[in-house]
């Protein structure tokens, strides 16, 4: 009988413990106080010329560009609160704080796969919507998504990215199967500005994503009448596949919509 009160302690210490774990969750979960608004997030691909515009055709380099599919999860949005900006405070000392548990980061979060550009031209697909704090956002990140759902018909299947074109009159095609974090800033210093229904975009800027990038190096090793530049490509072209993949880190970026003419 003397083993009892050390079992009740021990049950009554991890009862304890799970309600301060739980209020702890909750308090994370509820430590959005600034005032908040609707708010949209999108994305689209640009060449750098059409700087996104919806219909624009798509030509980077010596590659003119077909189809450009990409998956997203994880998304969180870092802004600079609307209050501190209206109390004066100067940038330099502000902190950036993150929207988790907005409406509008759950919304984005979730996987899905969009279509950039159909047919060369470039057309803009939704990330997520809903409330989410007033201010200027400065930057989002997010997970590339490798859609492992469907079949061989998808576009996506088994990848994470697509990107389909033309290079010296053959059919050429990157890809990859990478689920790497990419961070996108606003260009502007000062974030992109969100109240009253704002749509935000994260825009993939071909120029940058093939930046260094010689097509007309690209090699058709199989013969079979097509470029395919991706892991383990039967035609080579690793050098060209690693230093896309690499791109990608710096090639997306934050913008307001009404920016993108």
């Amino acid at each position: 009988m003397k083993k009892y009160p050390n079992l009740f302690g021990k049950l009554s210490l991890a009862l304890a413990l799970g309600i301060a774990l739980s209020s702890c969750s909750n308090d994370d979960e509820q430590a959005i106080t600034d005032p908040q608004t609707q708010a949209k997030l999108s994305t689209t691909a640009s060449s750098g010329s059409n700087a996104g515009a919806e219909n624009a055709r798509v030509v980077v380099g010596g590659m003119t560009v077909s189809n450009f599919y990409v998956g997203t999860q994880s998304v969180e949005m870092k802004y600079f609160a609307k209050a501190d900006l209206l109390a004066g405070i100067n940038l330099g000392n502000l902190q950036l704080k993150s929207n988790t548990s907005a409406a509008l980061q759950s919304s984005s979060s979730t996987k899905k796969t969009h279509t950039l550009v159909s047919s060369g031209n470039a057309q803009f697909s939704a990330i997520g919507e809903g409330s989410t704090p007033e201010g200027n956002y400065k930057e989002v990140t997010f997970k590339l998504f490798k859609n492992t759902e469907g079949n061989a018909n998808n576009p996506l299947f088994q990848k994470s990215l697509v990107v389909t074109g033309e290079v010296n009159g053959k059919v050429t095609t990157f890809w990859t199967e990478s689920e790497k974090v990419i961070r996108a800033m606003s260009e502007a210093s000062t974030g992109v500005e969100v109240d009253n229904n704002t749509e935000m975009v994260l825009v993939f800027e071909l120029n940058k994503l093939f930046a260094g990038v010689d097509f007309n190096t690209a090699l058709d090793a199989n013969l079979d009448g097509r470029i395919e530049i991706s892991p383990n490509s039967p035609d080579g072209n690793l050098v060209l596949f690693n230093k896309i993949e690499s791109n990608l880190e710096s090639a997306v970026s934050l913008k307001n919509r009404q920016s993108i003419k």
